[in-house]
């Protein structure tokens, strides 16, 4: 392990996209920064004190996987009654390590899926039982990055196969990935995402830079983020996002993963253009807007970035102290200026933002019938507990 960097990122989510209206909607002009209403109409909640984050919800099997801080899992039904509860977290035999999993999902009606920390991923049925135990996809460590309530993987089922469609750093050395060496080459020869095998073992990187990536196209370095992905609930097609820039990508995922179609977005709290940087920059995630989740079921889509503190007064905080994020002065502006923001497309269009949600919390899953989860669990107004998942519908 030449270099190890550990990012620790609480991240929201939001855009929508939607296949499937009729021709007479479809005429209608379309205004890309209307101010898309969200409605609640529903809620889940789970009789526990510990906070807890959603991996994973499915509509179908009419349950959901939840874990909460002590990385202890539950599976509870649409309304929260937990159903069973599970303690993993362990080095035994049916354990996923001491550490705990990155997140689980479903994988069918009968079984779901955990992914361990560089340590294997894991196959279980709804007892707890663990079933098949496959080594992790890449061997070395350079960086991680951990998300709370956002999980990387996506399993399903392919030839009676179990495979999972993911996002994964460690395929490439710092090295390989410095574009001090090998310049904007890395766009087209570094990968962060992965398509694998769990039963034969095999891993195939795929495109996580498209050719039709704008700063591709243009011959940009925007830095060496890599990219979101997400399985849409049919298995039949997933989005691609990369984190800097303003492209999704949607992809059929027979037929050798190939695009169906590139998606431009935009925000008024964003630039049109993603601005190029150095190649020296070493402060890439603090300047720029990136995009910070992608959720992807049913007819929608859901993009999300976090405004920046300004540049020059970022500056300022840093000549100020090493520990600039303990500083008084840098909590305020942070409170001040980093702020989520939404992106919302329908029928391969953007067809508006949110830029609030109607109650407190951060948004967490996005269901195949549209419906938005928003976790009021980290940060409630009113000390409770137990722990709730807001429901809201999309009003257009």
């Amino acid at each position: 392990m030449k270099f190890y960097t550990y990012y620790l990122s609480l991240l929201l989510s939001g855009t929508l996209f939607m296949s499937g209206c009729d021709s007479a909607k479809t005429d209608l002009p379309i205004n890309p920064h209307a101010e898309i209403e969200l409605e609640l109409f529903d809620s889940l909640v789970v009789e526990e004190f510990s906070i807890m984050y959603i991996n994973d919800i499915n509509l179908q099997y009419g349950k959901a996987l939840i874990v909460d801080k002590n990385k202890n899992l539950f599976l509870t039904d649409l309304k929260g009654q937990i159903i069973q509860s599970f303690e993993l977290a362990n080095d035994g035999p049916n354990g996923v390590g001491s550490t705990g999993a990155q997140g689980y999902k479903f994988l069918d009606d009968k079984r779901f899926v955990a992914q361990g920390f560089l340590n294997g991923y894991f196959v279980y049925d709804l007892e707890g039982n663990q079933m098949i135990k496959a080594p992790y996809n890449t061997d070395n460590l350079f960086r991680i990055t951990l998300y709370r309530g956002r999980t990387t993987f996506h399993p399903y089922l392919e030839n009676g196969q179990i495979m999972v469609l993911g996002e994964e750093l460690n395929f490439f050395t710092n090295e390989e990935m410095d574009p001090k060496v090998h310049g904007l080459n890395i766009y087209e020869e570094v990968s962060g995402v992965f398509r694998y095998n769990l039963e034969t073992t095999e891993n195939e990187l795929l495109e996580t830079f498209p050719p039709t990536w704008e700063p591709r196209v243009t011959q940009r370095y925007v830095g060496n983020r890599m990219s979101f992905v997400a399985l849409h609930d049919s298995k039949e097609s997933y989005a691609l996002l990369p984190q800097a820039g303003s492209q999704l990508f949607i992809y059929d995922m027979g037929n050798k993963n190939k695009l169906r179609e590139t998606i431009e977005l935009s925000h008024p709290k964003r630039p049109e253009v993603f601005p190029s940087i150095s190649m020296d920059d070493s402060n890439e995630i603090e300047n720029h807007p990136v995009f910070s989740n992608l959720l992807y079921a049913g007819e929608y889509a859901l993009v999300q970035f976090f405004t920046k503190i300004p540049e020059d007064q970022l500056k300022a905080f840093k000549a100020k102290s090493e520990q600039y994020f303990n500083l008084p002065e840098y909590k305020e502006a942070f409170r001040k200026y980093v702020k989520p923001y939404y992106i919302l497309v329908k029928n391969g269009q953007q067809i508006g933002v949110i830029n609030e949600l109607p109650v407190n919390g951060n948004i967490e899953f996005l269901d195949k019938e549209g419906a938005i989860y928003i976790n009021d669990n980290i940060s409630p107004e009113v000390e409770r507990d137990y722990n709730v998942f807001y429901k809201l519908k999309i009003k257009e």
